[in-house]
């Protein structure tokens, strides 16, 4: 979707098995590497401006005002190689299965936007490279502190970028250019409303933020792109697509084949 779309409980396929956020079933995990330098704790209402994720009793996925959450990187505990997702701020007794965990796990090193402090846990989002956001509740002792790193380097932006069923194409393009082509889709009970862009824009060192502009009159697509970490959020003007069509949204980067 290409809007915010309605907040969702998220099922999971994986019954006899774990399966982590990447949707893998696995008994084993494989440590990824994590480049992000590690620092203070952010302080929340300063850490970005813009609307704050608040304090709910659920943890759900979409909600636009964590695109302006801190980062965290994610820990497990000692001796544990996951970090579960619960559906509701309470712990299972330990080595014990309860209701309130779900089968989706993370993994030290991984990267999320989480919201306020809540019973000991966070809520945090998680996006998996085909683009789907996993969210759930993690206990604020498996969440790190991160520096976080916004700076659009040109081996960054390139390649294919995914929210839910949108995605945004980034290539090399002429010297200090690239080019982006992106789809985005609204379901509706009867239609899908698309939605695309094809442009190009600057890229300089230091550079903060992508700005695709399809035109020079009011009316033309503009999509803005701006890093968070491994990620890039979205937004545009209302003007690149059918009925509720919009870019705006967290992107993680497709794994290349």
């Amino acid at each position: 979707m290409g809007v915010n779309p309605a907040s969702m409980l998220l099922a999971f396929a994986t019954v006899t098995t774990n399966e982590d956020v990447r949707g893998v079933s696995r008994t084993l995990l494989t440590l990824p590497l994590v480049t992000l330098l590690v620092a203070g704790l952010p302080d929340f209402p300063a850490a970005l401006a813009g609307e704050q994720p608040k304090v709910e009793k659920e943890c759900l996925s979409y909600d636009s005002a964590y695109e302006n959450a801190p980062l965290f990187v994610v820990k497990t505990s000692p001796g544990e190689q996951r970090a579960w997702l619960y559906k509701q701020t309470q712990l299972c007794p330990k080595d014990k299965l309860c209701g309130s965990r779900q089968k989706a796990f993370l993994v030290s090193g991984d990267v999320v936007f989480a919201g306020p402090p809540n019973r000991g846990f966070r809520c945090a989002y998680y996006g998996r490279p085909n683009g789907k956001i996993v969210a759930g509740f993690i206990p604020v002792e498996n969440l790190g502190p991160v520096t976080e790193d916004t700076s659009m380097s040109i081996d960054f932006v390139i390649g294919t970028w995914n929210y839910e069923s949108d995605s945004i194409g980034i290539k090399a393009a002429a010297a200090g250019q690239v080019s982006g082509d992106g789809q985005a889709t609204y379901q509706t009970a009867e239609t899908v409303n698309e939605g695309s862009f094809s442009a190009q824009a600057p890229l300089a060192a230091g550079q903060k933020e992508l700005v695709f502009k399809e035109g020079d009159d009011e009316s033309s697509c503009v999509v803005k792109l701006h890093r968070r970490g491994p990620y890039m959020v979205a937004s545009d003007n209302g003007n690149c697509g059918g009925l509720n069509v919009s870019f705006g949204g967290i992107y993680t980067k497709a794994k290349t084949k």
